[in-house]
């Protein structure tokens, strides 16, 4: 019996003490939460950029580098009552402030794109999603030339020697978006021809052997491994790109957040 009364009034006292919790928590105004922030994109500046979140900076790694590709991914923690959390990217040799933007208000993931090129910020505005199929956006930033050029997938049976091509745009120019449809078709449809075997080239107008990028096959030609293209029966994304010739090879930037995908 009394060990009965015992755990009774231990079980008061934790009722007791929930309750006394649940009612400080109310009042406490220093409840941590996290957001996932992403910012992907181009600094296009011949100086570096940095970022911050309200009081928080990014230095070291998470310094936007002159002009190159990022891709930068961050866990941000904040208090509940905090109601504006804003990103700032700066110029860290004229301190001049040339974006930001808010944070959402409520949820745990944030995407953020940002294509700084020719001392401006290219505004971005990618297409609804289609049920009924994808959205491949490229954004060609290449200086070079302003000769259109056609952009294909293409990949090679090493053991028939056969080769399979898929045009995905032709006709482009450089320095503007292009979006297209994309269903992946039988030839580029699964991870093993496309993540292990496929190739996104980029040529010359008409041609299939012409480099666009300085005449150069390793900069106007990449693997698609971690370009996460759609796959058989895969429809209502919308998946953006920058595209860039590098020192020694092309590069790209996703720019696009699908946390949930499995892939």
């Amino acid at each position: 019996m009394r060990k009965f009364i015992n755990y009774k009034k231990a079980a008061q006292l934790l009722l007791l003490l929930s309750v006394v919790f649940i009612a400080c928590n109310k009042e406490d105004q220093h409840i941590r939460k996290a957001m996932h922030v992403v910012v992907n994109g181009y600094n296009g500046s011949e100086n570096a950029l940095q970022i911050t979140i309200d009081t928080t900076v990014y230095a070291g790694d998470k310094v936007l580098k002159p002009t190159e590709k990022f891709e930068f991914n961050v866990a941000y923690a904040y208090l509940e009552k905090q109601q504006q959390k804003t990103v700032v990217i700066t110029d860290t040799v004229t301190k001049q402030v040339i974006f930001s933007k808010p944070l959402p208000p409520n949820g745990t993931k944030a995407a953020i794109n940002f294509l700084y090129i020719n001392g401006k910020v290219t505004e971005i505005q990618p297409p609804a999603a289609d049920t009924a199929t994808n959205k491949l956006g490229f954004y060609i930033h290449y200086t070079g030339s302003e000769t259109p050029l056609d952009i294909f997938l293409y990949r090679l049976d090493n053991s028939n020697g056969m080769e399979y091509r898929t045009y995905l745009a032709k006709n482009v120019k450089p320095g503007s978006w292009i979006y297209v449809d994309y269903l992946a078709g039988a030839d580029f449809n699964t991870k093993t021809n496309v993540d292990d075997a496929a190739s996104l080239c980029f040529t010359k107008a008409g041609t299939t052997d012409q480099w666009a990028f300085e005449d150069n096959e390793f900069k106007s030609r990449t693997g698609v491994s971690g370009m996460q293209l759609p796959l058989a029966g895969e429809k209502g994304l919308v998946q953006q790109y920058l595209i860039t010739p590098g020192g020694y090879m092309l590069d790209y930037a996703r720019m696009y957040f699908h946390p949930d995908r499995v892939r």
